[in-house]
C-alpha cells in the first residue's frame, strides 16, 4: 500500500476505534454492571486486533506515519 493510502487508512482504523470507545461509555452508562463488563470484554477483542492486525502493519511498512 502506497504511503497516502496507509496515511488514510491509519486515520479510518483510528476514528474506528474512537467510536468503538465511544460506545463503551455510553454502554457503561446505560447498561448492567455484567453486560457491561461483556462488552468490555468484546469491544477490548476488537480494538486489540483493530490495532495489531491493522495499524501493527501500517505502521511496519510506513513508520514515518507513526504518531
Amino acid at each position: 500500500m502506497d504511503a497516502k493510502s496507509a496515511a488514510r487508512f491509519k486515520q479510518h482504523a483510528e476514528r474506528a476505534i474512537e467510536e468503538l470507545s465511544l460506545a463503551l461509555t455510553l454502554a457503561e452508562e446505560a447498561s448492567p454492571t455484567d453486560e457491561f463488563l461483556r462488552l468490555r470484554t468484546s469491544v477490548g477483542d476488537i480494538i486489540a486486533r483493530l490495532d495489531t492486525m491493522l495499524l501493527e502493519n501500517i505502521d511496519k511498512d510506513h513508520p514515518d506515519l507513526m504518531a
